[in-house]
């Protein structure tokens, strides 16, 4: 270890000096310290090489030894020899290892801690900052610590899990109240062309859920002050025609007045988020601690990847982010999303998950996908409809949804569609074998032939 290590470390690295010498001196703790400590967890370079050729015969299933792992970490290194000889001698036990291994934990998250508080008070620009705030608070949160569970571990977090009732989210719609179950961890896209309502709905939904969570609703697209009147309108039932253009009569203002004190007891946040990119959202989300957020839309979000790839590699990496962020951090994410527009204009059919714009990742990613569309882009008072395309924990279904257009207002009963000609998703098809030339059998023909798993030719 050299002067600047010492400085900068002090009394903190006895830890993983004693992690390091516990697996010299007896390699069979080299497994616990495997499966709780990664290479990042070590302040030394030096403790961070011999890790390293401890992993690497470890995972080689190579034989442990001091004399081979020193070899492995520093051929012709005498410096390195020295210290991992001095390792060797102030280890006394292996006994404690999972104490010291506790120890290092705590210590790599204090050093690293100080060091990105040290990088954010010197960031550049507000992105590189919120960038660094992320893995500060990824850092806190302990993430990738407690990442497995054997039989016992499960069973008892099973028993646990089943005392605690389930808190789904509402949706503002019964039938997709019984169908629909999202807990937090869980990416949600709500699909829609142009002007088939998406923002209307996903305001209809932010403001149900609103009533007993911390939403935050991201607005890329319209400002505050539209987003809000939409949302004034749907409440109240003044035209959003007649807010916008301030031609208001002495009812429409009673109306509006009358539901101020049932729209302000909602924990509805609306943030302006034009340019933000995923961390920034991140960022305002752990601000507000919000349990629900609501990204208008996703195509929309500035991508970490903005000139270093093809628009559809930073959508994926868009999706991607939002997806991780919702299982790191413990929210719902409700992202709307743009459909690619059809190739005719007029009659339209249901959509589909490959419709999804510029990226098949968004399907990918992904818990749950609805969508809402009009059966005419030419009319805008056509029947539209309500799509629940992927539900992993449930089924699928498709209902017909009633929209007020001057108030741009969803009602909350959903009806039974009748039966509507639908798409197929593109199949993707397995590789299929046949014979080989000249009636040559395939190498496993015989073998199978008597089961009928490979029929003869």
């Amino acid at each position: 270890m050299d002067s600047a290590e010492t400085a900068t470390y002090g009394r903190n690295i006895w830890a993983e000096q004693s992690v390091v010498g516990s697996m010299l001196i007896d390699p069979r703790v080299t497994g616990l310290v495997m499966a709780n400590l990664t290479e990042s967890d070590f302040l030394l370079e030096a403790d961070r090489r011999l890790f390293r050729a401890f992993q690497t015969r470890f995972a080689a299933n190579q034989t442990i030894d001091p004399v081979l792992v020193i070899e492995s970490a520093g051929p012709e290194d005498g410096m390195l020899r020295s210290y991992a000889l001095q390792l060797m001698d102030t280890t006394p036990t292996a006994a404690n290892v999972a104490e010291y291994i506790e120890v290092v934990r705590e210590n790599t998250r204090t050093a690293k801690g100080r060091s990105l508080g040290q990088e954010i008070a010197s960031s550049p620009t507000s992105e590189d900052m919120g960038r660094l705030f992320q893995q500060g608070l990824d850092l806190m949160s302990n993430r990738g610590r407690d990442d497995e569970a054997d039989m016992a571990k499960a069973a008892v977090e099973f028993n646990d899990f089943l005392e605690h009732k389930p808190d789904y989210l509402p949706w503002g719609f019964p039938l997709l109240d019984e169908g629909l179950d999202v807990s937090p961890g869980m990416l949600v896209v709500l699909g829609g062309r142009p002007s088939d309502g998406k923002t209307a709905l996903a305001l209809h939904m932010a403001y149900t859920q609103a009533e007993t969570k911390n939403v935050g609703y991201f607005t890329l697209e319209d400002d505050r002050n539209t987003l809000f009147s939409r949302l004034k309108a749907a409440i109240s039932g003044v035209p959003l025609r007649n807010i916008l253009r301030r031609k208001l009569n002495e009812w429409d203002y009673k109306l509006l007045a009358d539901v101020n004190d049932e729209i302000v007891k909602r924990r509805l946040t609306i943030i302006d988020a034009a340019g933000m990119t995923v961390n920034d959202i991140i960022t305002r989300t752990h601000a507000h601690k919000f349990d629900v957020i609501f990204v208008d839309y996703l195509q929309m979000i500035r991508s970490s990847l903005r000139g270093r790839g093809t628009r559809q590699d930073e959508v994926a990496d868009i999706s991607r982010s939002l997806a991780d962020m919702a299982r790191n951090n413990g929210v719902v994410v409700v992202a709307l999303a743009q459909l690619s527009r059809p190739v005719q204009k007029g009659k339209r059919e249901a959509p589909l998950m490959a419709d999804l714009k510029e990226s098949g990742q968004i399907e990918q990613d992904a818990n749950v996908i609805l969508f809402v569309w009009r059966e005419d882009e030419t009319d805008s008072k056509t029947r539209r409809h309500l799509t629940l395309a992927k539900n992993k924990l449930g089924l699928l279904g498709q209902w017909g949804i009633t929209f007020d257009g001057p108030t741009q207002k969803f009602l909350p009963d959903l009806t039974i569609d009748p039966p509507i000609a639908k798409r197929k998703e593109p199949e993707y098809k397995q590789q299929s074998f046949y014979p080989l030339p000249d009636g040559e059998p395939l190498p496993w023909e015989d073998e199978y032939d008597h089961i009928g798993a490979v029929p003869n030719q």
